[in-house]
C-alpha cells in the first residue's frame, strides 16, 4: 500500500496583516496493489486500486483562543501558527522547523517535553494526549527519554504526525 497526499494551505489576515485563520485541505490517495496469481492456463495479474478522501481543517484565531482557555500554559495563536504549518504539512523550509521546536521548548531545556506538546496539539484533536501520543513519541525516541531532541522532532515531522492526527490515523 502507498500513500500520497496533497496539502494545500490558506492564510487569511486582515487588514493589519495579522493572521485570523489558517485552512488546510489534505488530499489523500492510497494506492493497493494486489496480485493474481496465474495458473498453467492464464496469467498473473496485478490491479492497482486507487482510493481518494479529503480531510478539511481550519481554525480562527476567535476558535483558537477559546479552545486555548481550557489549555494549562497553552500557546499564544501566532505562536500556535508558527508550530502548526511545519507539523501539519510534514516538511518546512529554512528556519521554520527551529522556531517550531523553540517555541515548543518552553522551558528551554534543549529538549520537547510531553507537557509541552499538549500545549499545542489538543488544538488540533482533543483524542490526541496521554497513551497514544506516547506511543508515536516512542517511534521516534532514539534515548528512550520520553522527550523529544531537535533531531527527534525533525523525524516526528518528517513522518507527518500532523497530518495522521488530523486525518485520524493515531
Amino acid at each position: 500500500m502507498d500513500l500520497e497526499y496533497t496539502v494545500i494551505e490558506s492564510i487569511h489576515r486582515n487588514r493589519a496583516g495579522q493572521i485570523v485563520q489558517i485552512d488546510y485541505e489534505f488530499n489523500e490517495t492510497v494506492v493497493v496493489e494486489t496480485v493474481s496469481p496465474g495458473t498453467s492456463t492464464s496469467i498473473a495479474r496485478q490491479n492497482k486500486e486507487k482510493r481518494n478522501r479529503t480531510y478539511n481543517a481550519a481554525i480562527s484565531r476567535e476558535q483558537y483562543q477559546n479552545l486555548a482557555r481550557n489549555l494549562k500554559n497553552p500557546l499564544s495563536f501566532d505562536a500556535f501558527v508558527n508550530v502548526l504549518r511545519p507539523f501539519i504539512v510534514g516538511f518546512y523550509s529554512s528556519d521554520e522547523l527551529e522556531r517550531a521546536f523553540s517555541t515548543l521548548d518552553r522551558d528551554r531545556s534543549g529538549t520537547i517535553h510531553i507537557d509541552e506538546l499538549n500545549s499545542f496539539l489538543p488544538i488540533l484533536s482533543d483524542g490526541v494526549q496521554g497513551d497514544a501520543l506516547r506511543d508515536y513519541i516512542r517511534k521516534v525516541d532514539e534515548n528512550f527519554d520520553g522527550n523529544l531532541s531537535y533531531e527527534e522532532f525533525r523525524t516526528l515531522v518528517l513522518r507527518g504526525i500532523g497530518r495522521d492526527i488530523i486525518c485520524n490515523h493515531l
